[in-house]
């Protein structure tokens, strides 16, 4: 009976994941993955020792780490600035949607494609006063953060919780030499067809290069839905300054630590301890602690908290196995060693439909850390590295295929809700855009050895 009672749990906290709205009241998603958590204890499937120890907070330290860090970026205005600064330089509407896809989309692979989103929205409504359509570039800004956010392990929550499940030794680089080209392949492919699609709103004579009085930032720093407000001051240069050199030091140890275990050194931190530390630095040296605390997404943190406890009862429960046997068999001969095998094509071709599917219903983090489970049982391991790359890019990528598909597309279209987007509009460009980013997703990785 205790699969039969968790089998059903699962189902209804994926389906009010997957529903979003009860009778009218927004559902953020860490509450049904918090409360089907606590009835996997009432039910006692796992113990609170076990919840305890199922608990990864290498991950919940992370993003601690990481959100701290940009939300003193923020609140010193840095980020807007450079968003600003780049944005400005366009020169043509044409220039700026490139620069918006290319610039915008590799600060999420670094900063958190959420961060970006809520930052720039803003800064693009503004450039409205100067004659430019913001319809497009908005759009152009969602589908960057989403296909930027993919290329490295901390561009998103479910690419670093890949990352730490599947145990890969160099994460950095192992993103990086699989994801990078795809990534740039997928701005460009991007670019030509939002230029076709958006040919009639795009007037490539428009000339943004007097947006330098556009204001990036707000009251508080985090961004503004008032675009008549907008200029790109940093507010607080020494604090900027240190988040600067902090985040940079970061990011680079990031890439030492991949490095060291690439040519077989253990080192004794790992990246959660990195972000923590630099979150920590940033918070001990910020005159605004309590609002930089309240900055931080506590609800992805709860989330992740509920969704560690939650999989490991359904893992003891027998649901994960079941799923496994249910769902199409991956197989792992060659893999690695033969990416262009049958076998290898077929796991490929697998993770990326199941990604692009079932991520519209369930949420890419909830389905990232429903399906990491599922590979596991199925015998993936650490040495399946381009398995487990598939998976993070195509499950990010997949956000781009309707509005719900990702969190950030939510956070810019909410915040330019006065231009009317609606659900079938970002669809029908969303699929095409979509369509091209796994198929040029899929042949990368079959190709790169």
């Amino acid at each position: 009976m205790t699969l039969v009672y968790a089998l059903i749990t699962f189902l209804l906290v994926y389906g009010l994941i997957a529903v979003r709205k009860v009778g009218g009241i927004t559902i953020p998603a860490w509450i049904p993955m918090l409360v089907g958590a606590l009835v996997m204890l009432a039910m006692q499937v796992v113990s609170v020792e076990e919840a305890y120890r199922a608990i990864k907070m290498d991950v919940i330290l992370f993003l601690l780490g990481m959100f701290m860090m940009v939300a003193v970026l923020e609140r010193a205005g840095m980020i807007q600035h450079i968003t600003v600064s780049i944005l400005r330089r366009a020169g043509s509407t044409d220039r700026l949607l490139l620069f918006i896809l290319v610039v915008m989309g590799t600060l999420s692979a670094f900063l958190m494609n959420d961060t970006i989103a809520l930052v720039a929205t803003p800064i693009i409504l503004g450039m409205s006063r100067f004659g430019v359509r913001p319809r497009p570039l908005l759009i152009a800004l969602a589908f960057a953060v989403t296909i930027g956010s993919a290329m490295t392990p901390i561009g998103n929550p479910q690419n670093f919780l890949i990352a730490v499940e599947s145990g890969m030794r160099a994460p950095m680089l192992d993103f990086l030499k699989y994801l990078v080209l795809p990534t740039l392949a997928n701005y460009i492919a991007t670019y030509y067809l939002l230029r076709w699609y958006y040919r009639r709103a795009l007037n490539p004579t428009t000339s943004t290069g007097d947006t330098s009085n556009t204001n990036a930032n707000t009251s508080n720093g985090a961004g503004a839905s008032d675009a008549n407000t907008l200029h790109a001051d940093v507010y607080d240069r020494g604090m900027a300054r240190v988040s600067m050199i902090v985040v940079s030091t970061v990011i680079l140890a990031f890439f030492a630590l991949s490095i060291a275990r690439a040519v077989g050194v253990e080192p004794m931190l790992d990246m959660s301890h990195v972000a923590l530390a630099g979150g920590s630095v940033l918070l001990a040296f910020s005159r605004d602690r309590v609002r930089v605390l309240r900055h931080v997404n506590w609800g992805i943190i709860l989330l992740f908290v509920g969704m560690f406890v939650f999989m490991d009862a359904l893992t003891k429960a027998g649901v994960i196995t079941m799923f496994a046997s249910l769902l199409s068999p991956l197989q792992l001969n060659g893999m690695d060693s033969n990416a262009q095998s049958s076998t290898g094509m077929h796991s490929i071709l697998t993770i990326v439909a199941t990604s692009t599917f079932l991520s519209q219903f369930m949420s890419n983090v909830p389905f990232v850390a429903f399906y990491i489970n599922v590979m596991h049982e199925h015998g993936f391991s650490s040495d399946d590295i381009k398995a487990w790359v598939a998976l993070a890019g195509a499950s990010t990528l997949a956000g781009n295929l309707t509005i719900l598909g990702a969190a950030s597309n939510l956070i810019i279209l909410e915040a330019a809700r006065k231009e009317g987007f609606t659900f079938m509009e970002f669809f029908r460009i969303g699929s095409m855009v979509t369509a091209v980013n796994m198929l040029i997703l899929v042949g990368f990785l079959l190709i790169i050895p």
